[in-house]
């Protein structure tokens, strides 16, 4: 079954996706054929998280692509504004959404991560997201983060 994981209290979900995207990079959870799909709002929130992920270290490069790219099947995270999972791997490990509803592969991966700042809104999004998965038996575990 998908293990679901809230980050809340986050101050910079940006900088949190892209802290998430490079923990999960560099301990080689995610790869080439077992990617990380990143669920956008649409195309400007992905074009905001590709520059966000790409400048998050000067010392660091993390590879990720849009889904739509021709080339996408070459980067272990993938940016999305579709419910589609990438059909060229061989495990789909990670879901990021950072949408503010539920994506509808979500039970595709191994994993979703939810991340819910501290606005009232996203707060109030993140209890209807959290409702859903809890109402259909999904174990949730929830981390406060305060960063």
């Amino acid at each position: 079954m998908t293990r679901i994981d809230f980050y809340y209290d986050v101050k910079d979900i940006l900088s949190f996706a892209s802290r998430i995207a490079r923990k999960l990079h560099y301990e080689k959870v995610i790869a080439v054929k077992h990617p990380m799909v990143i669920r956008c709002k649409n195309q400007s929130h992905c074009e905001e998280v590709g520059y966000s992920i790409h400048n998050f270290s000067k010392k660091d490069f993390l590879p990720c692509a849009v889904f739509s790219d021709d080339r996408a099947d070459l980067f272990p995270i993938i940016l999305s504004t579709v419910s589609e999972v990438p059909l060229w791997a061989d495990d789909i490990i990670v879901l990021l959404n950072l949408d503010t509803k539920i994506e509808t592969t979500f039970s595709s991966y191994c994993r979703v991560i939810e991340i819910v700042d501290q606005t009232e809104l996203n707060r109030q999004k993140g209890r209807e997201r959290y409702k859903y998965y809890k109402e259909r038996g999904y174990e949730i575990f929830g981390h406060r983060v305060n960063k």
